[in-house]
């Protein structure tokens, strides 16, 4: 589901939390040069960000700046709303503050939109913001503030994470297991370890395999060639064999043979993941052979 469906559609705090692909708005509608101001009050009346003020200002980039700070203080919720959603697509340095002060906007679907832009921005300044909103009360907001952390790697994020990956919310358990990955630090392992071996939810456990994998966790192999041997889900399962193959060798005695096993397993996807890792561990290996 698109981010922004699942924000616009949040009558009411979702248990699953947001989605958080965006394609962005579509090009080439004429600009007729009104001013930003004018545009920004069009917003209220957008149902999609494929909606003519979002292009216009989209089209015109970071040009709509300052101009557009009105609409992120606007009465009209859904005009604060469709403003951030511009500033996504348009990341413009100058509006971090404003939209770090979004994040204690009363309304859900602001704060946790305010969160995705910041993600959006990649830059260090809203780490601190972002981590005081991974402990927000609603989930949606957690969810959005976990992911954008996974797309602004910084270690100052790693032990909020790591606390995070108790959160009840499962979706907000996997974002933190990608940001952490992300952020490749080693004193996530010990958590993303737990989390592969006991956290209920398949899709938590097929994450910290990939964090796992991501960090390069030699040490986890056998961790992971475990869990895999007793994995009943499918996906979780591809996750550990793509891990395997990041983290495993030849020499380690469980990560071939864990694979070669997986090669026979009646899912497709997990043969064809567990054939690839095994490509890939037995490249590594050989490439060291080579003079």
């Amino acid at each position: 589901m698109d981010w922004i469906v699942a924000l616009l559609l949040m009558a009411s705090p979702s248990p699953e939390g947001p989605g958080r692909s965006n394609e962005g708005p579509s090009k080439g509608v004429p600009d007729d040069g009104r001013k930003v101001v004018a545009l920004v009050e069009e917003l209220n009346g957008c149902l999609e960000i494929d909606c003519a003020p979002i292009r216009v200002l989209v089209g015109r980039g970071p040009a709509i700046w300052p101009e557009l700070a009105v609409g992120l203080v606007h009465r009209d919720e859904m005009v604060r709303f469709w403003t951030v959603g511009v500033l996504t697509e348009v990341p413009v340095p100058e509006a971090r503050k404003d939209l770090i002060a979004l994040l204690g906007d009363k309304a859900v679907r602001i704060r946790a939109a305010a969160a995705f832009a910041l993600g959006a921005q990649r830059s260090p300044e809203v780490v601190e913001a972002l981590v005081h909103a991974l402990f927000d009360s609603d989930v949606n907001v957690r969810f959005e503030a976990a992911s954008a952390l996974g797309r602004v790697p910084d270690k100052r994020a790693v032990e909020p994470l790591i606390e995070v990956m108790a959160d009840p919310d499962h979706d907000v358990r996997r974002a933190a297991c990608e940001a952490l990955g992300n952020i490749g630090d080693a004193r996530a392992k010990a958590t993303l370890v737990a989390r592969l071996k006991d956290d209920r939810k398949p899709i938590v456990r097929g994450y910290a395999a990939v964090a796992l994998g991501t960090m390069k966790a030699t040490d986890a192999v056998g961790e992971i060639a475990k869990r895999a041997g007793r994995e009943r889900d499918a996906e979780a399962l591809s996750a550990m064999a793509w891990a395997l193959g990041e983290v495993g060798s030849v020499a380690d005695g469980v990560s071939v043979t864990t694979l070669e096993a997986l090669e026979k397993h009646a899912h497709e996807g997990v043969r064809r993941h567990a054939g690839e890792a095994l490509a890939v561990i037995r490249g590594r290996e050989a490439g060291k052979k080579a003079p």
